[in-house]
């Protein structure tokens, strides 16, 4: 799973990048099964999955997020580069070694699309570098909240939101709780199958059940819960999230709609308390994902794109550039022109990649 090296030495080369660890990599092969490896070369290494067709998962199934953006699609099956989970693929270790691992995962692909998905503005330039010529097209954006200084550097109007959004959650007589998921995954089912009822998702508290056991059992003690509580009752609120070198990784929330009173239980429960257990434990960031931005940026995040980029010789994306450049385009002029995001971007790493986003 890990190109031969052993799981320690794989995770210095991951180094702050979770989503790119050992525990995450086996925590996504216990999840989707499939053949899951790792091509190391000349002190560089990235991850990959081989795919017989397209992914289980959604957000991975490059053939429709392309098609719904009016660009052309590689054929599903091939390589699936980057973990299967966490919209997070880097390059690891030595930024010299890439154009040796990105010409190895070609020769594994055999002719075959070889896709990276939900790749950072600065891995994409490590792939340019290395000879990658196809256009990379933007999927989200991805919100990084600072921890230093938080919510002193937010305007004075922000910072007064944030006092007010406190005091009405602890009026509310909220507690938030931070526990091992382990200690109380039977009771976040609930919450955590409204939420995805909320967004369409047809599913049920027992189907949830089996997710959150999936991280409780894979991830032990790693998998933590910012729990919420109201005058003592079962949790109406939770947020799944881990602990890395340097950031807080937020990875799941769930709430009780039918139990909330309106004191702004979001707010507190996914961000403002994992703001203030972060600076408890020194660390850099909070990365708070690539849902709901505007949310997040009300509370200090920047927004950072991520891309997907074929790395394959011949990709089908290489002759649609002007397509793939309008569609950028576009995305980051919503993000640009909506009052609520417009000023979260985190511009250097928007700054055009061969110009796609104009």
């Amino acid at each position: 799973m890990f190109g031969g090296l052993t799981p320690a030495a794989w995770d210095a080369l991951a180094g702050p990048r979770f989503y790119s660890t050992s525990a995450w990599l086996r925590f996504c092969a216990a999840e989707y099964g499939g053949s899951g490896d790792a091509v190391v070369r000349d002190g560089a290494a990235v991850p990959y999955v081989e795919l017989d067709g397209p992914p289980k998962r959604g957000p991975y199934r490059w053939g429709e997020l392309l098609a719904a953006r009016g660009l052309p699609a590689p054929p599903p099956g091939g390589l699936l580069v980057g973990p299967r989970e966490g919209y997070q693929t880097h390059f690891l270790g030595e930024p010299g070694g890439v154009p040796g691992v990105i010409a190895e995962l070609r020769e594994r692909a055999a002719g075959r699309p070889c896709v990276a998905m939900y790749v950072p503005t600065g891995e994409v330039e490590l792939a340019r570098r290395a000879g990658v010529r196809a256009p990379a097209v933007v999927l989200e954006a991805d919100a990084w909240i600072a921890v230093d200084g938080w919510p002193g550097y937010l305007s004075r109007k922000k910072r007064y939101m944030v006092r007010s959004v406190r005091r009405a959650f602890a009026e509310a007589g909220y507690t938030v709780k931070h526990l091992p998921l382990a200690e109380c995954v039977g009771s976040l089912a609930v919450p955590a199958a409204k939420t995805l009822a909320k967004y369409g998702i047809d599913t049920d508290p027992e189907t949830e059940l089996v997710a959150l056991n999936s991280h409780a059992e894979h991830m032990g003690e790693a998998a933590r819960v910012a729990v919420c509580f109201r005058d003592g009752g079962e949790p109406v609120a939770f947020c799944l999230y881990y602990v890395g070198t340097d950031a807080i990784f937020l990875r799941w929330a769930g709430f009780d709609y039918d139990r909330l009173s309106g004191a702004h239980e979001y707010a507190n429960v996914v961000l403002v308390s994992q703001l203030d257990l972060a600076a408890e434990l020194g660390l850099r960031w909070v990365h708070a994902g690539v849902q709901a931005p505007a949310a997040k940026a009300l509370y200090g995040a920047r927004l950072r794109p991520l891309w997907l980029l074929d790395l394959s010789s011949d990709s089908v994306l290489a002759s649609a550039a002007e397509q793939v450049r309008r569609h950028n385009a576009r995305f980051c002029r919503r993000l640009r022109e909506d009052p609520r995001t417009g000023g979260a971007l985190d511009l250097e790493t928007w700054e055009s990649i061969d110009e796609e986003t104009g």
